[in-house]
């Protein structure tokens, strides 16, 4: 029998990578809050996938920075597509009835030849071009070729490998009462001490992050948090739990809830001074089966556990039901404006309605003003967290707080008395 060999697939001799940065991503978060900022990113990368052919793929690789990859062009047909795109995203988008002009700015990296660097090292060459970049390049795309020598530069070494080095550190959010002012909790919210570029907030490093990244982040944030329930113990302190945000690919893992109730057994704290917080954006958190067990796990061990990002995403309410949901966090693009805008009121009462007929809390997180603050607590919100209550501080900062805020409820005391 004559057997044909399969001819081989050709060599690719050339590719690139356009990472394009939305300009003040944050403060446009800020403006637009999550909900709309996350259908001004998705629209960027619709108009993106349309502009170019389908095998050049677009990524979001972080909230505002857009991967594209060219494949088999030369460098002037490589930088003329990046113009392009520059130039077509670059367009009015109707955005939560507001007209947002993106600002763009494009390093295209290039390379050639017959062994070609994989995607992820040119993506980090792209990333540490962007450092050097002058003011001029703003709005515009600037070309580079790669260079090996940047692939380890600029953030260096992995978030586990941070962990390891100790470099991670958790900052504590405090979520307060609206009914008695008492601090109910504290987010943990993670940062990076880096010993080059300083103190890095998640947006710096969670695009680029492994599973095993978000696994050491956790077990790092984790555990400072439980360590700090114990400390605020000793000291008399009535802090009665700490929450900690889970990726979706956390839940996947198998093992996950095990190691949770293990980690709150060696700290001798019971699972009901954990909140575990599901972002409702992630997915529906119903859809993986290891989730599922796990959430179901750590709800009939005690643990609480939060939907957060409430109406921005696709959980259903026999999901909050089925997992023993104990609060909602209603998003800030809900929260902005609560106080003067008569959609956003309508929207928290709605959601506040339906937390009262389903026996759930209501935090709201976000809060920017004071306003915004009593609007909510006149209505019936339950708890409040952001800026008008406090910045996230780190573990040292947290007792002078503590104490503020029990002078300042004592003080309230003494005047209504």
């Amino acid at each position: 029998m004559l057997v044909r060999s399969a001819s081989a697939a050709p060599v690719q001799r050339s590719r690139s990578l356009l990472l394009l940065r939305l300009e003040n991503a944050e403060t446009l978060g800020e403006y637009l809050g999550k909900a709309a900022m996350g259908h001004l990113v998705v629209r960027l990368s619709m108009t993106l996938s349309r502009a170019i052919r389908p095998d050049d793929p677009v990524e979001i690789i972080a909230p505002g920075l857009f991967a594209v990859t060219l494949n088999e062009r030369d460098e002037l047909d490589a930088i003329g597509v990046g113009r392009r795109l520059l130039e077509q995203a670059q367009t009015p988008i109707a955005v939560a009835g507001r007209d947002i002009l993106p600002v763009l700015t494009g390093v295209l990296v290039h390379a050639e030849g017959a062994s070609l660097p994989d995607l992820a090292d040119m993506t980090e060459n792209a990333r540490q071009r962007f450092e050097g970049l002058a003011d001029d390049a703003l709005g515009r795309v600037t070309l580079f070729p790669y260079d090996p020598a940047l692939t380890r530069g600029g953030q260096g070494a992995s978030v586990a490998e941070a962990a390891a080095a100790g470099e991670i550190q958790a900052y504590f959010q405090p979520q307060v009462c609206c009914n008695t002012g008492a601090v109910r909790g504290f987010e943990l919210l993670a940062r990076w001490n880096h010993p080059q570029r300083g103190l890095l907030l998640p947006g710096a490093f969670f695009g680029r992050m492994s599973a095993e990244d978000h696994g050491a982040l956790t077990l790092a944030i984790l555990d400072q948090g439980l360590r700090a329930l114990k400390t605020w113990d000793r000291a008399g302190w009535d802090v009665p739990r700490v929450a900690l945000n889970i990726s979706n690919c956390e839940l996947a893992n198998p093992d996950f809830a095990a190691g949770i109730l293990w980690e709150l057994d060696r700290h001798d704290l019971r699972p009901e001074r954990l909140t575990i917080e599901v972002l409702e954006t992630v997915g529906p958190i119903t859809s993986n089966a290891e989730a599922r067990r796990n959430l179901l796990a750590l709800a009939r061990a005690g643990c609480n556990i939060d939907l957060d990002d409430f109406g921005t995403g696709y959980a259903s309410l026999d999901a909050i039901r089925q997992f023993g949901v104990q609060r909602i966090k209603i998003d800030r693009s809900f929260v902005t404006g609560c106080d003067i805008d008569p959609g956003q009121q309508r929207m928290i009462l709605a959601i506040l309605a339906l937390a009262e007929r389903l026996g759930i809390a209501a935090l709201a997180e976000g809060v920017e003003t004071r306003e915004e603050y009593s609007f909510l607590a006149q209505m019936g919100c339950d708890e409040v967290q952001g800026h008008a209550i406090a910045r996230p501080m780190p573990l040292e900062d947290v007792a002078s707080y503590l104490a503020r805020h029990a002078e300042s409820g004592r003080t309230i005391g003494r005047l209504l008395g």
